[in-house]
Formats: structure tokens, sequence, C-alpha cells
């Protein structure tokens, strides 16, 4: 059975800054979010898009692919993992940004499911307190980066940084 859990903060940017930022690749993303040691796109792909393919890699070793099903710039977007660890049997992000007085109200839900059968509700509650306290520090990290000027006009300048792609190493 799949397991949902967010983290949500309101920032004081504009939709369309929070969803650029959110969504940086590279050494920007690299720069804000600090559980990320790679996220770039694979394939020939120049920006995120519906059917683009993102690999992740962050400090506890999980890697994935992830591949961007939804994806309404400004608003909403959502992946879902296409590769990852044996021990995911499936596992999704989504971001929601929504105006608000003086800012934007930005909601970051992952949806996951343990691929174990043995002991699942045992790997299901360390999954969930790990899962969750891991996307209580991104969101704070982001919240953080949005306070950082240099790092938002990068985001939303639309230029890839310096390893936002596979095919530039």
């Amino acid at each position: 059975m799949p397991h949902s859990l967010e983290a949500t903060a309101t920032v004081t940017l504009s939709p369309e800054e929070a969803f650029a930022l959110a969504h940086t690749l590279g050494a920007d993303r690299i720069a804000w979010d600090s559980h990320v040691e790679k996220r770039m796109l694979l394939g020939d792909a120049r920006s995120i898009d519906r059917g683009v393919k993102v690999f992740e890699r962050v400090k506890d070793g999980r890697r994935v692919i992830l591949e961007y099903d939804v994806w309404f710039p400004g608003q909403l977007s959502s992946n879902r993992m296409v590769k990852g660890p044996w021990w995911l049997a499936s596992y999704g992000e989504g971001w929601h940004f929504h105006e608000t007085a003086g800012g934007t109200k930005v909601t970051w839900k992952i949806t996951y499911e343990h691929a174990a059968k043995v002991l699942s509700d045992q790997l299901g509650a360390v999954m969930k307190l790990s899962f969750k306290s891991e996307l209580d520090e991104r969101m704070a990290d982001f919240v953080a980066a949005s306070l950082d000027a240099a790092l938002v006009r990068d985001a939303v300048s639309g230029q890839l940084p310096k390893f936002a792609r596979h095919r530039d190493r």
C-alpha cells in the first residue's frame, strides 16, 4: 500500500519564481538542497518538461531516475520513479504552488511504497520517519534558498547551470 508525506511552507516569491527554484538542477540544486549530491537531465533534454527523465542521487546513497508526468510551470509538477533502489517498489514527488498574500504557499509531497514483504509494518514505520525527516529538512533548505536573490535569479533565468545535463559531462 502506498504511503504519502508532505511538507508545506510559504515563501516570499511569486509562484513562477518558487516553481523555478524547486526544479533547479546541477550546481544550482546542490547549492540549496543539502540532501542532493547530483540532479541532472538525462538524454537530450535541455529543460524539465512532461516526459523528461532526471537522475538524482541523495546523500544517503539513494539513486533514482524520475520521469515527469505532470508539468504546469508556476502551478504543479509531479514525477514518478522509473528506476531506483531495490527496496522501493514505487516512489514519486509532486510540487504544488498557490499564490497567497505576499508570496506563495508551496507543498512538496512524496508517495512511496517499499518492496519488502517481510517485516513490512516495521520497515514501513522506519521509512516513514526517515522520509519525513528528509522531506522536512529539504523544505527548510528550500525556504532558506528562497531568500537568496542570486540563486532565485539563476533559477528563473532559464540557463542551465554546470552539471545540469548528463550529456555535458
